[in-house]
């Protein structure tokens, strides 16, 4: 009879298993939290800028939206650059009713 090593006493190896699940459910659980935090990273910058500076930046990309993706959705490659604009604008407060109206526009409808 061979064997690959020391056979050790249930007991002790129940405990080293438990042991690797909860560093693995810890070390899943940091990542989420992390990945939730970065989530947040843009609103949070954007909140704690100077609400003039704010102001400007978001008339800008609201501009830019405009121009670019206001008729509605696009047919082609640029609706993706439009998705990530409306994503970003969304995240300011002066996001108001006009805002609101393109970024519904672009919205993925569902399918049956």
């Amino acid at each position: 009879m061979t064997t690959t090593g020391p056979i050790q006493p249930a007991p002790a190896r129940a405990a080293r298993e438990i042991g690797w699940r909860v560093l693995v459910g810890l070390v899943v659980a940091v990542l989420a939290i992390a990945f939730v935090w970065e989530l947040g990273a843009e609103r949070r910058a954007i909140g704690r800028m100077d609400p003039a500076e704010r102001a400007a930046v978001y008339q800008q990309a609201f501009g830019e939206l405009q121009r670019l993706c206001g008729s509605g959705p696009r047919d082609d490659a640029l609706e993706r650059r439009c998705v990530a604009q409306i994503e970003f604008i969304q995240k300011f407060p002066e996001c108001d009713a006009p805002c609101q109206e393109i970024a519904r526009r672009h919205m993925p409808r569902p399918t049956k």
